[in-house]
Formats: structure tokens, sequence, C-alpha cells
């Protein structure tokens, strides 16, 4: 299981970086589209997570004829889901960056809190994105490649 889980980070950090990109990229032209961008970013990230997770992570597990992109869209459309609401949560409700931002008003660091509180938007899609790890791993591992039973996990 502790293999699977590195694997499956090693893909996530890949699929982070593809999703943060394309985010990046939209929102650096168009910052009206905040979370348009955020939606694409997901989507690019959704992508080359399956395709890594069935050919890498999961390949020992994946059997031909099994429908695993029909679950894993199921799993991940729930929790895109979660994503765009938490991150709507955060972008127009909680406002984490301010909170993150003030340790360093009080330290005297200016322009790392200067920095947080104008990169609300990126706060919280890297906080959604932590969120949708946790779920996403849980759902990968339990319902869509199903993680053998602990006495078949040697087998």
């Amino acid at each position: 299981m502790a293999r699977k889980f590195i694997k499956f980070g090693i893909v996530g950090t890949t699929s982070t970086v593809f999703s943060l990109a394309a985010f990046w990229l939209i929102i650096s032209q168009y910052p009206q589209f905040n979370l348009i961008a955020k939606a694409i970013g997901y989507i690019t990230g959704f992508f080359v997570g399956f395709t890594l997770n069935k050919f890498w992570t999961y390949i020992d597990q994946a059997e031909d004829g099994e429908k695993y992109l029909l679950k894993y869209i199921m799993v991940y459309g729930g929790t895109f889901v979660v994503y765009l609401l938490f991150n709507f949560v955060c972008d127009h409700v909680v406002h984490p960056n301010e909170y993150m931002a003030q340790p360093f008003f009080s330290s005297d660091n200016k322009e790392a809190g200067d920095w947080f509180m104008n990169s609300g938007p990126l706060v919280s899609n890297i906080l959604s994105i932590c969120l949708n790890v946790v779920l996403n791993f849980l759902g990968t591992n339990f319902l869509v490649f199903k993680v053998p039973e602990p006495d078949k996990l040697f087998d």
C-alpha cells in the first residue's frame, strides 16, 4: 500500500503541475475567468492522472475489458464538485489567503504577507488540490482499481 501511495503521489504531483500550469496560463491572460480556469486545470490534471495511474500506479491491478475510465470519471466527478465548491467558499467566504498573510505581517515580512494577500485564487486553488489529493486517493484505491483484500496483497 505504501508503494501505491508513493506512486500515486508522484502521479498526483505530475498531474497537479499540469493542472496548475493550465490554470496559471489562463488566469494570467483572463483573470475574470478564475473558476473556469480552475475547472480547465482540473480537467487537464484529470486526464494526465488517469493515464499515469492506469498504466503505472495500478498496472498490476488493471484488467482487460474493465471500465476504469467510467469509474474514474464518477470518482473524480464527485471530487470535482467538492473542488469547485471548496474553491468558491475559499474565494468568496473564507479568504484563507488573508489568514495566511497575517503571521507574515506580524513578523515584519511584508513581502510574503503582500504575496498572500494578492494571491487569493492561487491559495484557494492549492488548498482545494490538497483536499482532493486525499479524496482522489481514497476513491481511486477503493472504488476504481480496488486494492485487493489484505490476504491477497502479496499473491
